[in-house]
């Protein structure tokens, strides 16, 4: 008899156990799914291209960058609940940007990096709204900011570049040395 009654205690309690942790783990799903998002300090500050500038380097023929500047600045009015769609359709549109063609005056190493670094910070939010991870994601969210402004500085400094003339600077033409054809230790 002493036996029934360890067995049906043991019963009692293993039954019990199960069903307080069953009560624990929804509250934590509930708690768990809200995704809270603050609008970063740098979304204030995201730099923009004058008139004058999206005139004279074309930049409104250039769809695929437009698209692009137009999905980030409308994450930057971010709904948090709609976080993984705006990520997700930003991403989508940065991977269409580098597969389209460039112009002449931005096809350069420089652009072309930048926005592969402004695409990898796209994939950081993603994975931090996705595992709900609140503060990391405001970091990544301001960081993506950041390295959106630094694209578009390096696009404004790449177009002051191609501006300026060779000849500006006393030389018809320049004098290529190519060691390749002509090393430059020969006795030629």
């Amino acid at each position: 008899m002493v036996r029934f009654y360890a067995i049906l205690f043991f019963v009692i309690l293993v039954f019990s156990c199960k069903e307080k942790k069953r009560v624990d783990q929804q509250i934590s799903d509930v708690i768990e799914d809200t995704l809270v998002v603050e609008k970063p300090d740098a979304s204030q500050k995201i730099i923009q291209f004058s008139p004058e500038f999206i005139e004279e380097n074309k930049i409104n023929e250039w769809k695929d960058f437009k698209k692009f500047k137009d999905a980030i600045e409308d994450i930057t009015q971010l709904n948090p609940a709609g976080v993984m769609i705006f990520i997700s359709e930003l991403y989508k549109t940065t991977s269409a940007l580098l597969k389209a063609p460039f112009p002449e005056a931005f096809d350069k190493f420089p652009v072309y990096g930048r926005i592969k670094v402004v695409q990898t910070q796209i994939i950081k939010c993603h994975f931090y709204a996705y595992n709900k991870q609140n503060e990391k994601l405001n970091v990544a969210l301001n960081e993506l900011y950041v390295e959106y402004n630094i694209l578009l500085k390096r696009m404004i400094s790449i177009a002051e570049e191609n501006k300026i003339q060779l000849d500006s600077l006393g030389l018809d033409t320049p004098t290529i040395q190519d060691s390749k054809t002509i090393p430059a230790f020969s006795k030629k």
